[in-house]
């Protein structure tokens, strides 16, 4: 799906939390000068070959796009307009899970299945000019872990300059982790955090 499509969602979804916050005027507003922000930014995606590149990416220019309108057309200052941003990327999130309830269980068997899993290395180490860099770790107590390296988001974001945009996709990564049962993801530090590194490690839940 392209973050158009994406936006278009993330706007329907949080629309409650628009109009909570801001009324009904400044929601309809909040709706057009999102989709005017996204068209002044779409000349400056990237036109990823790699599915997961695409994927990866995909949060990225719709969260940017409510985060400026929010902020410079309807004036909310910057602390709550990246609260109410994030909030409405919840909201299309879970609105996402509840409808695609196989989407954990196909991260479940990932993280479970040690072919699974290889696949999905595997995949995740075709590198791609200007994408995500995936490098393996090498930690026993995780069955999956690796590092990202390099995240185009992050580019993206601060080219634009607001890389205060890019935690908050970053924090889903927490709550996708939440799914699988028995797993979960320890991370010290993430590249959009202004650490030198996205260290991706999931273990098995202490009990």
């Amino acid at each position: 799906m392209s973050p158009s499509e994406r936006l278009a969602q993330v706007l329907t979804e949080g629309r409650f939390i628009a109009i909570r916050e801001l009324g009904e005027e400044s929601a309809a507003e909040l709706h057009t000068h999102a989709k005017e922000r996204y068209l002044a930014l779409e000349e400056s995606i990237p036109r990823f070959r790699s599915s997961m590149n695409r994927k990866l990416f995909e949060l990225g220019p719709p969260a940017l796009a409510i985060y400026q309108a929010l902020h410079h057309d309807l004036g909310v200052d910057r602390g709550p307009a990246l609260r109410m941003t994030e909030d409405m990327l919840l909201a299309f999130h879970r609105k996402q899970r509840s409808r695609s309830p196989l989407l954990g269980a196909a991260m479940d068997i990932v993280l479970r299945l040690k072919p699974a899993r290889s696949l999905l290395l595997k995949s995740m180490l075709t590198r791609e000019p200007g994408g995500f860099r995936f490098d393996r770790a090498s930690d026993a107590g995780a069955p999956l872990d690796f590092d990202v390296r390099a995240c185009p988001l992050v580019t993206f974001a601060r080219r634009q300059g607001a890389p205060e945009v890019v935690p908050m996709v970053c924090r889903l990564d927490d709550l996708q982790a939440q799914e699988p049962r028995g797993i979960e993801l320890q991370r010290a530090g993430a590249l959009g955090m202004g650490a030198e590194r996205c260290d991706f490690r999931y273990v098995t839940a202490k009990k």
